[in-house]
């Protein structure tokens, strides 16, 4: 799974947060930038330079846009792909994979509408609520 995320990093043109960046808000941070957090459902979104186990990654992009990146199960990695059919659909993110969560996934901040704080128990997983994809 790790191929998976730097491929991802790589595709997106990404470095790690450096030393002195390190505990910085992602939205201090300049774009082009991934690190690890813990509290991805604190303001600020604090991003480390250190891996550990069952951290989150997040990714800002040149374009200033943060991303989540993780697992879901099959069901809600389609139901974040096609938005579920609904207006919003709540979704678990799960740092690494855990259980039936295994498709590897990258969500949109700009896409979260509700966050709760992450579970700490059962795969570490973040509760979001996901607005469907923008419509092109």
């Amino acid at each position: 799974m790790s191929q998976d995320r730097e491929q991802l990093r790589a595709k997106r043109n990404l470095r790690m947060v450096t030393d002195a960046e390190s505990g910085s808000a992602v939205d201090t941070l300049p774009g082009g930038v991934f690190g690890f957090t813990y509290s991805p459902s604190t303001e600020g979104v604090p991003l480390f330079n250190k891996q550990t186990f069952q951290i989150f990654e997040v990714h800002k992009l040149a374009d200033e846009t943060a991303h989540f990146i993780g697992f879901m199960t099959a069901a809600e990695a389609k139901a974040l792909e096609t938005g579920g059919g609904a207006d919003s659909v709540d979704l678990k993110l799960y740092p690494e994979p855990y259980e039936q969560a295994t498709q590897f996934v990258s969500v949109p901040r700009e896409r979260i509408l509700k966050v709760k704080p992450v579970s700490r128990e059962n795969g570490n997983y973040f509760p979001v609520t996901v607005l469907p994809p923008l419509k092109d």
